[in-house]
């Protein structure tokens, strides 16, 4: 499978590009955002997302790792297509999609084409809890206290005085999962 990508944009459209490697010409679909950032002749890197179905081959490009994480999350729910998960990236910066999700808010997905009112539930369902749990696996696990849990809602989008106004109106119990999602109910309200 193809991981990565490093080429030239050599043919650009309205759903993809060419990349130039080496000699060798790769389709590359990107999300909207990353497609109007780029421009011909463009050096430029993708982390890559190659989907194998039984008559289809295409590369899914993404300009952050982070990126193509949360489009593997966003795919592993059921309903959800490449294509519609690489519309739902483009809806907004990563973290404001994070925060949606988390908060239990799936109105901001059912702006995509093909996402209806069932399946943007499903998404925030099925999705929360791998959100959340991520944040307990990631750096922040180098920290300590309170300050765990502050980085924790900061990278979600939060401004750190309305977590320290929710994180003094709120009993916190429990590992860091269970006290981000006292914080996310209590900041939901």
């Amino acid at each position: 499978m193809i991981a990565y990508l490093q080429g030239k944009v050599f043919r650009k459209n309205s759903k993809n590009i060419i990349l130039l490697v080496g000699q060798v010409g790769y389709e590359v679909f990107l999300n909207k955002k990353d497609l109007d950032s780029l421009s011909l002749e463009q050096e430029a890197e993708f982390f890559i997302y190659t989907h194998v179905k039984e008559d289809i081959f295409c590369l899914y490009g993404f300009l952050e790792a982070e990126q193509l994480e949360f489009f593997q999350q966003l795919i592993s729910v059921s309903g959800v297509g490449p294509k519609s998960a690489s519309n739902i990236i483009s809806l907004a910066p990563l973290n404001d999609l994070k925060k949606a999700i988390t908060s239990g808010d799936p109105s901001i997905l059912q702006q995509v084409a093909g996402i209806g009112k069932k399946t943007a539930e499903r998404l925030v369902v099925e999705l929360k809890e791998k959100i959340i749990s991520n944040l307990n696996e990631g750096p922040i696990n180098n920290l300590v206290g309170d300050q765990q849990l502050i980085s924790a809602l900061l990278s979600l989008g939060y401004k750190e005085k309305e977590i320290r106004d929710a994180m003094q109106a709120s009993v916190l119990d429990g590992d860091l999962g269970n006290k981000v999602k006292t914080i996310l109910k209590f900041l939901a309200k």
